[in-house]
C-alpha cells in the first residue's frame, strides 16, 4: 500500500497552513526541525499552537530561524538528491517552480563562455523567487511529507483568487492544469502553492483510499479569519493489489462496460538526452505501471528539436513514475494534471494454433466484438519456428475465428 495525502478542504494553502495540517496528522514537529539542522544545515525552530475553532482543533505552525543558516532562495538548496530523506520530494518541486520561473523570465545558457549573450532578457530577483521564506518553507514541507511517508497529494478544486493581484502570474503558472474554484479571496504563499501543484494527483475519485489520520491547519497570520486546511492522511492500493485505473490488473479480468477512469498526465520536453536512452526509461516506466508511455517529436524554443515524453499514471502511482522519469532522463520539470479516458470492456485469451497458445486482446463495443492478436507473442513464435511473422497471425486468426469470443465478456 502507499501513503497518500488528500486535502478534502483547502481555504487556501500557504506553507505554514500545509505544514500545520502535516503536524497534526502526526508529523513530529522536532524531527522535521532536526532533519533540516542535519541534512541541509538549517538551524530552524518550529512553533506550534493549537486552538479549537468552530469545535474543531486547528494547529498552527510558524518557523523561526537562524537566517543566515537557509539558503537566499529555493535554487540555492543543496542537490541532495535521493541520498536525503526528502531529496525526491524537494527536486520535484524545485523542477516544478524551475519550469515555470524560465517560462517566465527565460532560462540562462550556461554554456562556459556564453553566459553573457545568451543570458534571459530579465532575470528573476531574489523576491520574485521567494527568497529565504520560501526555501525555507519548500524543506520545512517536504521533510514533513516524507517523515509521513507521503508521496502524492490529492485535493479537489483549488481555490483561485480571482485578479493578478490576488493571484499573481507565477503562482497561477504552478496550478495550470488543476481544478479551480473562483473565489474573493485565499491565503496562498509561493512554497504552498509549488508543494501542493508539483506533488498533486488531482482528485481522490475512484483511487481506494483507506483513512489512517486526519489534520487540520490554520492561517496563523490571522487566526480569526476561517481559513483552514484539512488533511486526510491514508493508504491507495498499489498496482496488483486493485484492478490499474482503466487496464486489466490480472489475466483473465474483466473491466465494467464503458468504464471511465481518472488518471494523470505527466509529460516534459527533453533536448538533451542521449536518444538511445528513450526505449530504456518507456520500459521502466510500464514496468513501474503506467498505463501508457510515449514519445512525441517537437521543436522547442531556439529551434531546438526534442522529444515530449507523456507518461499516463494511475493516480496511486504518480510518485512513483514521477520519480523515475526525474532519475533516468535530464528533465529539471514535471508538468501534471488530471484526464479522464473511456475503457472499452475487455479480456485477454488464448488462440491455440500450430505455433502454441497465442494471447488475444478480446474487446466489445455495443453489440460488436473484436480481437487483437498480442504483438510480441506472435514475434517470439514466428522465430522459435523460423517462419514469417505473417504466417503466425494467419494462424491465429484461423484459431480466433473457431472461438466464440461473445462468451468471453
Amino acid at each position: 500500500m502507499a501513503v497518500a495525502g488528500y486535502f478534502d478542504q483547502l481555504s487556501g494553502f500557504t506553507a505554514d497552513m500545509l505544514l500545520g495540517a502535516l503536524i497534526d496528522a502526526g508529523s513530529d514537529c522536532e524531527e522535521i526541525a532536526a532533519s533540516l539542522k542535519r541534512h541541509y544545515g538549517v538551524d530552524c525552530e518550529i512553533n506550534v499552537t493549537r486552538e479549537r475553532v468552530d469545535g474543531t482543533q486547528v494547529t498552527f505552525a510558524s518557523l523561526s530561524c537562524v537566517e543566515a543558516s537557509v539558503p537566499e532562495t529555493y535554487r540555492a538548496i543543496p542537490d541532495g538528491g535521493a541520498g536525503t530523506p526528502a531529496g525526491t520530494l524537494i527536486g520535484r518541486v524545485i523542477g516544478h517552480l524551475e519550469q515555470n520561473v524560465n517560462e517566465r523570465w527565460g532560462a540562462p545558457d550556461q554554456t562556459p563562455g556564453h553566459a553573457t549573450d545568451h543570458a534571459p532578457a530579465h532575470t528573476p530577483s531574489v523576491e520574485a523567487l521567494g527568497g529565504r521564506h520560501t526555501a525555507l518553507r519548500i524543506l520545512a514541507l517536504c521533510n514533513a511529507l516524507h517523515l509521513l511517508g507521503i508521496d502524492t497529494l490529492h485535493h479537489e478544486a483549488l481555490p483561485f483568487a480571482t485578479g493578478i493581484d490576488a493571484t499573481p502570474p507565477l503562482l497561477a503558472a504552478l496550478m495550470r492544469g488543476a481544478t479551480v474554484r473562483p473565489v474573493d479571496r485565499a491565503p496562498v504563499d509561493l512554497a504552498g502553492c509549488a508543494v501542493l501543484t508539483a506533488l498533486s494527483a488531482g482528485s481522490m475519485h475512484g483511487s481506494g483510499f483507506t483513512l489512517r489520520s486526519v489534520g487540520c491547519g490554520g492561517n496563523d497570520d490571522a487566526r480569526g479569519d476561517g481559513n483552514r486546511v484539512r488533511l486526510c492522511v491514508g493508504e491507495v492500493a498499489r498496482l496488483g493489489e486493485v484492478t490499474r485505473q482503466g487496464e486489466i490488473a490480472h489475466m483473465g479480468g474483466i473491466d465494467q462496460a464503458g468504464d471511465r477512469a481518472s488518471v494523470q498526465v505527466l509529460e516534459t520536453q527533453i533536448d538533451d538526452m542521449n536518444p538511445q536512452f528513450y526505449g530504456h526509461v518507456l520500459d521502466l516506466l510500464l514496468d513501474a505501471g503506467a498505463v501508457d508511455a510515449f514519445l512525441t517529436p517537437v521543436i522547442m524554443k531556439k529551434s531546438r528539436p526534442g522529444v515530449l515524453l507523456t507518461v499516463l499514471a494511475p493516480t496511486a502511482l504518480v510518485g512513483r513514475l514521477a520519480e523515475v522519469v526525474f532519475r533516468e532522463t535530464t528533465t529539471i520539470g514535471l508538468r501534471s494534471y488530471p484526464v479522464s479516458r473511456s475503457v472499452l470492456p475487455r479480456r485477454e485469451a488464448r488462440a491455440d494454433t500450430p505455433f502454441g497458445a497465442i494471447r488475444i486482446k478480446v474487446v466489445r463495443q455495443d453489440n460488436a466484438t473484436r480481437y487483437t492478436p498480442e504483438y510480441e507473442d506472435c514475434r517470439q513464435a514466428a522465430l522459435k519456428a523460423g517462419v514469417p511473422l505473417a504466417e503466425v497471425y494467419a494462424a491465429v486468426h484461423e484459431a480466433a475465428g473457431q472461438m466464440d469470443l461473445d462468451d468471453l465478456l
